[in-house]
């Protein structure tokens, strides 16, 4: 940190006192940066809501007091946004869906159905809040990335006192404190100091990583008990963390610059129905087939006839039934474009640690190595001896202790090694737990008790004392009892390849893969490259959807079709980012989420045809002559009753072709356990 040092300081921080103090002799210059601006918050209760909530209301009220003049007070509330829009689509030259609504409801206006007229535009309202909620999601699972990263940074100054500064004011060459149970502002090399940094937000491992000088750690992550002096090798914008948070950006900017399904639909029907009620009403009095108010009331008939109120309803009825079916199963989804969407989905891509996997290192197998010890001895042993340890996988061998009920002798002499083992005296006789290497170096010679290959997902340590081994004990990850079943299921519900996309270690990745049958196994995947993994294969196979839960996987929830994300275990910036969530980490809820959404997207098509189909044989009766008020209003009332019914379909129970968790041979098997 040679030369003049440039400390950028909020003014609340009581940076200026500590950084001022020092003067200009130490080479130090004070810049006052103000805080950077707060996101506005979410706004989940927009002008669409408000105009939504109150049209809908006035409607209500109008039919409960039989009040008509409420209709009309209804239909003006929900017109007043659109009436603004519509003028801009025409001086545009462009007849989209805020033409058709507000054409269709002048036409119920001139043939006084005005009921029909507000209920038109209270639907319209209602289909154009959810489009607004699509968007604060989006902006929302930014957000809750951005909170991940600590805001400000503990400089430590030329004297080596320490400065509270913003963590956008380091500068590359700068060296920072990180704190016990702190997390890490930016990426850096640990010049001094030991601890165990946790990045499974990262890259996906469980277990904590020891670091010590020399060593690189990444922002976003979390130390452990020790205090880390660390040099800053790049600014915030070029962190690990701030890549990831890119990478989400740029993946939903794509998705929110495509049109909605609605808008498309407008572009080609708005101008075919207005051009031909346009032709009913000229066209046939020129022709002397009759007066012009004649065929202009039935061009406004064929309006009435042409307002796509069963349409409008067509999805959004059967989308909210299914999100409330898929609610009440212990499944979120956030918006019926993820129903639609999922129905589709032909490729499905897990995360390992926490989603495939339990996520917790739990004790695999405790194997004797010595007749002088059973497995309970050894486990007695072990859990004494790491009851003294601060090391996080000590608690594993003192829970399973607890579990079966093990009295701990006392431990004389505790002696903890780093990144080796524990050593203790256990009534006068001295033991070793730890590295086989190191534990081995106790007694004369270390038999080859281990196999040549050791499973790439277990963390392997022996037990010794000074005449020789003991103990073989294994830990590792576990791999959910119900996943190898589920994903042996998921072809039954259109999927054609399955794929595993970890952080951890090639080896590590294929152990689990197999295990649970998965047909592709990546390993050493950054965050960023998950999500080009996943463009690529639906480039191959068609649209993707990523099960995943923590921060390393928020570019893959957001670059796949659909992002899912474990409920309890999920960090905030994967929940945000994803449009679904199981909120009780059960697998079996994937299936059931795809089998909620096919239905649903047959519901929809049952319905589009539905109402359709009723339209178009009164537009003939219309277009003959034979269509009359009355009955383009009951052909519309009945096609929305019908679509209303068979939506409410989605309410109930869908197949799901699923055996029961561990109906599967090795369904509840770890690799190699």
């Amino acid at each position: 940190m040679g030369g003049m040092l440039r400390v950028l300081c909020t003014l609340d921080t009581g940076c200026r006192a500590a950084v001022g103090a020092l003067g200009r002799d130490h080479g130090v210059e004070l810049h006052d940066l103000e805080a950077p601006p707060t996101a506005a918050p979410a706004t989940w209760w927009p002008q669409e809501f408000w105009t939504m909530a109150i049209s809908g209301g006035l409607i209500l009220l109008a039919h409960l007091l039989d009040q008509p003049g409420l209709l009309l007070a209804a239909l003006a509330v929900a017109a007043r946004p659109i009436v603004g829009k519509a003028w801009a689509e025409l001086a545009s030259r462009r007849a989209g869906m805020n033409v058709l609504m507000l054409s269709a409801a002048i036409g119920a206006v001139f043939l006084r159905e005005w009921n029909e007229g507000a209920m038109v535009l209270f639907l319209f309202a209602i289909a154009r809040w959810l489009e607004k909620m699509s968007g604060e999601k989006a902006r929302s699972s930014i957000e809750a990335l951005r909170s991940q990263m600590p805001a400000q940074a503990h400089l430590i100054l030329p004297d080596g006192r320490e400065a509270d500064v913003l963590a956008a004011g380091i500068q590359v060459g700068d060296t920072i404190r990180v704190k016990p149970g702190e997390r890490l502002p930016l990426d850096g090399t640990v010049t001094a100091g030991q601890s165990t940094v946790d990045e499974s937000a990262l890259t996906g491992e469980t277990q904590p990583v020891a670091k010590e000088p020399g060593q690189p750690v990444f922002a976003g992550t979390t130390n452990g008990t020790g205090t880390l002096q660390v040099e800053v090798t790049r600014p915030v914008e070029a962190s690990r963390f701030s890549r990831i948070m890119l990478s989400v950006q740029e993946a939903q900017a794509a998705k929110t610059r495509l049109q909605t399904s609605l808008e498309r639909f407008a572009d080609l029907y708005t101008p075919a129905v207005i051009g031909l009620a346009l032709l009913v009403a000229v066209i046939p009095p020129l022709a002397g087939l009759g007066p012009f108010p004649t065929w202009i009331h039935s061009a406004l008939v064929l309006l009435v006839i042409a307002c796509p109120c069963a349409l409008v309803l067509a999805a959004p009825v059967t989308l909210v039934g299914a999100m409330a079916a898929a609610a009440r199963r212990g499944i979120l989804v956030r918006s019926g474009d993820v129903l639609e969407t999922a129905a589709g989905v032909r490729v499905v891509a897990f995360d390992k640690t926490g989603t495939l996997t339990v996520g917790d290192p739990d004790l695999l197998d405790l194997v004797p190595l010595s007749p002088r010890v059973d497995r309970s001895a050894a486990l007695t042993l072990i859990a004494a001896l790491e009851s003294g340890s601060e090391h996080p996988l000590a608690r594993v061998f003192i829970r399973r202790a607890a579990e079966a009920g093990l009295a701990l002798p006392a431990v004389d002499a505790f002696t903890a090694v780093r990144g080796q083992g524990v050593e203790g005296l256990i009534a006068g006789r001295r033991y070793r737990f730890g590295t086989p290497e190191w534990a081995g170096a106790l007694c004369p010679t270390l038999p080859p008790v281990l196999p040549p290959e050791r499973a790439a997902c277990l963390t392997v340590s022996v037990l010794c004392d000074e005449q020789g081994p003991l103990a073989l004990a294994s830990l590792g990850d576990r791999l959910r009892p119900e996943a190898a079943a589920v994903i042996a299921d998921l072809p039954a519900h259109g999927i054609i390849h399955t794929v595993l996309l970890s952080g951890d270690r090639h080896e590590t990745a294929r152990e689990f893969g197999l295990a649970a049958g998965v047909q592709e196994s990546r390993g050493r995947l950054a965050p960023e490259a998950k999500g080009a993994h996943l463009a690529d294969l639906a480039a191959r196979y068609g649209p993707t959807l990523m099960l995943g839960d923590g921060i390393n996987d928020t570019p893959a929830l957001a670059a796949a079709d659909v992002g899912v994300a474990m409920g309890t275990k999920g960090t905030d910036a994967a929940l945000a980012t994803a449009g679904a969530v199981l909120l009780h980490d059960d697998l079996r809820r994937l299936p059931l989420l795809l089998a909620i959404a096919r239905r649903t997207r047959t519901l929809i098509r049952q319905n589009i045809a539905l109402a359709v189909g009723l339209k178009l044989a009164v537009f003939g009766l219309s277009l003959a002559g034979y269509a009359t008020l009355w009955l383009a209003v009951l052909a519309d009332t009945g096609a929305s009753v019908l679509v209303v019914a068979n939506g409410l379909r989605a309410l109930g129970d869908p197949p799901l072709p699923l055996r029961p968790a561990g109906s599967r041979p090795g369904a509840n098997a770890s690799p190699r356990s």
